[in-house]
């Protein structure tokens, strides 16, 4: 038995996927974060993201990939692919963010988005006060148990 589309259907079809690829190229990337591990300090949360950085290139270059067949596959064969083009560095940025978060998953790290009060206090101190501040986030802590 073979399924027949007709011509609305095949444009409902591209319309549709050309929509859906438009709003998910338009997501951000992460913001300012770092990788959180309980008990895990500054020096070893470097470590970690220094051997997981490896993978950054890898999967910023998959997720564009991917985009662009399931920009052909959903959307159309011109459409789709404008579509990812137009939105390629941020496919490329969450791609990348992506691949070294499943990294330092295995590691134990899940990644912790800073507030911007975090944002704020880390700007205001200097460099002893800014690494003494990471290591207590990365550690577990919050702003509101951060001891200067």
């Amino acid at each position: 038995m073979t399924l027949r589309l007709s011509a609305a259907q095949v444009f409902a079809k591209a319309l549709i996927g050309t929509c859906l690829l438009s709003i998910a190229g338009c997501a951000q990337p992460p913001g300012p974060s770092i990788p959180q591990h309980e008990s895990a300090s500054l020096a070893e949360a470097k470590a970690a993201l220094e051997s997981c950085s490896s993978y950054a290139y890898s999967g910023g270059n998959a997720a564009v990939a991917a985009n662009y067949v399931a920009g052909t596959a959903f959307g159309s064969i011109l459409v789709g692919p404008i579509v990812v083009a137009s939105n390629q560095q941020n496919i490329r940025k969450r791609g990348e963010a992506g691949a070294v978060d499943n990294c330092l998953a295995r590691h134990g790290y899940t990644r912790r988005e800073l507030s911007d009060a975090e944002l704020h206090m880390l700007n205001k101190l200097g460099p002893y006060g800014r690494e003494k501040l990471l290591d207590h986030l990365i550690g577990g802590g919050t702003l509101e148990t951060y001891v200067n």
